[in-house]
């Protein structure tokens, strides 16, 4: 769970209509046995980290989709492994299983969609292979709700125009579906007729913005709300390193307990990635934006304007927020909180503040500190 509601669900719980995007209250007025777990999206990307690090190691070309989902190109591996394209996927599947003891569903296909609707026709723990003369007999078995890509929207659309399942979509004329759809109509049956038109990108682009929430108990306590604020803060920074990228804008964000959103809006004077060199222009931030009378359930900080660490060119005068000292620093620091887990060190104006201490004066500047 997450912000009140479900954001996984198992498949148990699916069979009952339980699924993404339900809130808890409903699922529990509907079943009340249902059990709820809190979510942990830091274990959730160290999973990822290492799920990905398994992936890299079969093959450079990944793509990744989601936090737990990527495409591969396993073109030329069968002569490297000297393997069908099965085996190497069973390989994957067996090399991650024993290593973090989790199961995964893989799709075998020509193309990106066909791959992603066959990793979805076993779960869990399935492999399917869709060849090239196998592709009609698959999606003969499908619905155009198991395409993805294929919204409700776009569902009611080809279903005025007589298209209702993938198979009538392929063998629809592309004129028809150009008039439908535009690009992506035609693109789409190239992929579900075997033929790439979206191939495995692995290039790591550039994001337009990443965000890191957090929801907690709906509270007016201001030191309280800063401490989680700093948390998100200190959140999207580690993403920013781990992604090599640098900062020019941050976005502070506080939801209300009515889930009325309010923003104020950080331009850093240069490119940035250490969470030390802006707090004070958070801790500003903050006081602008926080009310005394309204309370809270949510805080979030949003970083956009990035740039690759890698490519800026090196500064002629010192960066003045953002020393060679805090950049070794937090190098040291990550590479410690990789090896034994993101809370081993953070910042210590997130722990909980000492009850004969003023809180709020304690948070102006933030000190490291280990944690058990």
């Amino acid at each position: 769970m997450g912000g009140g509601c479900v954001i996984a669900s198992s498949y148990e719980a699916k069979k009952y209509g339980i699924g993404t995007g339900v809130s808890i209250w409903e699922a529990k007025k509907a079943h009340p046995e249902v059990v709820v777990v809190p979510g942990n999206f830091r274990r959730y990307l160290l999973y990822q980290r290492s799920f990905l690090e398994i992936i890299h190691q079969f093959t450079p070309d990944v793509e990744v989709a989601s936090i737990d989902e990527c495409y591969i190109d396993l073109k030329g591996l069968r002569r490297l492994y000297r393997k069908p394209y099965r085996e190497i996927c069973q390989d994957i599947k067996d090399t991650i299983k024993k290593h973090l003891g989790i199961t995964v569903s893989i799709g075998l296909s020509n193309t990106k969609v066909l791959a992603k609707t066959a990793s979805n026709f076993k779960k869990p723990d399935g492999l399917t292979v869709v060849g090239a003369k196998d592709i009609e007999k698959f999606l003969a078995t499908r619905t155009l709700s198991d395409i993805k890509g294929f919204g409700s929207n776009t569902r009611a659309l080809l279903q005025k125009h007589g298209i209702n399942t993938p198979l009538e979509f392929v063998q629809s004329s592309p004129e028809k579906l150009q008039k439908l759809l535009g690009k992506i109509g035609l693109e789409m049956q190239m992929e579900l007729s075997g033929y790439s038109a979206r191939p495995v990108n692995s290039k790591d682009e550039l994001p337009k913005s990443l965000a890191r929430t957090r929801s907690f108990k709906v509270s007016t306590d201001k030191a309280f709300i800063y401490q989680q604020v700093l948390t998100n803060l200190s959140m999207a920074f580690w993403h920013l390193r781990r992604k090599k990228l640098k900062t020019t804008y941050v976005t502070l964000m506080l939801r209300g307990k009515d889930y009325k959103t309010y923003g104020q809006e950080i331009r850093l004077p240069e490119e940035l990635n250490s969470e030390i060199a802006i707090v004070k222009l958070v801790k500003n931030a903050f006081d602008l934006l926080y009310q005394s009378d309204l309370p809270y359930r949510s805080s979030g900080i949003i970083t956009s304007g990035f740039y690759h660490s890698d490519e800026l060119n090196p500064k002629l005068f010192p960066n003045e927020l953002e020393t060679p000292g805090q950049i070794s620093l937090f190098e040291q620091i990550d590479s410690i909180t990789d090896k034994y887990g993101r809370e081993t060190i953070t910042l210590g104006s997130t722990m909980k503040s000492r009850s004969d201490v003023d809180p709020i004066s304690r948070l102006y500047l933030p000190y490291i500190g280990l944690t058990s």
